[in-house]
């Protein structure tokens, strides 16, 4: 019996059962569905640094300057 809230558990016991095969899918499946904890954490902690940066202030030096690009 596959449990989808516990894929280690389901691992072990395919492996207790000599069935590779399905040991491998819940390998996989725990490994993927860690990686994307961790993706997501890391969105969600790069998203607020870049929303709480404070806006770059112009440089009244910078604003004379021309940008024109020459031909």
């Amino acid at each position: 019996m596959t449990d989808k809230n516990n894929p280690t558990r389901d691992m072990i016991d395919a492996l207790a059962n000599d069935d590779t095969i399905e040991a491998e899918k819940n390998f996989k499946g725990a490994l993927s569905a860690k990686v994307g904890t961790e993706l997501d954490d890391k969105r969600k902690d790069l998203a607020s640094t870049i929303m709480a940066k404070p806006p770059e202030s112009t440089n009244d030096d910078n604003a004379e300057q021309s940008t024109e690009i020459d031909d």
